[in-house]
């Protein structure tokens, strides 16, 4: 039991952004219940709880590709276009996704809060992770 936990726990520091898939999944789960919730309580809890849920995991796992990619060529154009733009483009293909499986009321609103802050989210990330690599490379 002991080395299936130790596994999860390695499994989460070395391919999830804890924190930030934290941080997200809450409030956009709250966002997406609140577009839902004329449709009533509990689909508006399923659509927010399975928003929160990807994004915490799903999400997560997109910044930590993003961290990936803006430090991972010489070029910081490259890397910095490339660590936006890839993990936004899977983050909006795969929401539009699982929002239009069963159970989100409406779908495309729901995708909307996304569509709107991924993009300079991971766009200011990418920066940030670049600025970062440069300030380490500089001490060293």
């Amino acid at each position: 039991m002991q080395k299936l936990v130790s596994g999860i726990r390695y499994y989460f520091k070395t391919y999830i952004n804890v924190r930030m898939g934290l941080l997200s999944g809450i409030f956009l789960g709250a966002v997406v219940a609140y577009i839902n919730r004329e449709y009533g309580f509990f689909p508006a809890l399923i659509a927010g709880l399975k928003q929160g849920a990807y994004t915490f995991l799903f999400g997560g796992s997109i910044i930590k590709l993003c961290e990936y990619l803006a430090t991972r060529y010489e070029s910081s154009i490259k890397s910095w276009l490339l660590g936006a733009l890839i993990p936004t483009a899977i983050t909006l293909s795969a929401i539009l996704i699982v929002h239009h499986l069963r159970g989100t009321p409406r779908p495309l609103a729901s995708v909307l809060p996304t569509l709107l802050l991924a993009p300079p989210g991971f766009i200011y990330l990418a920066w940030n992770f670049r600025r970062k690599l440069g300030k380490r490379s500089s001490l060293s």
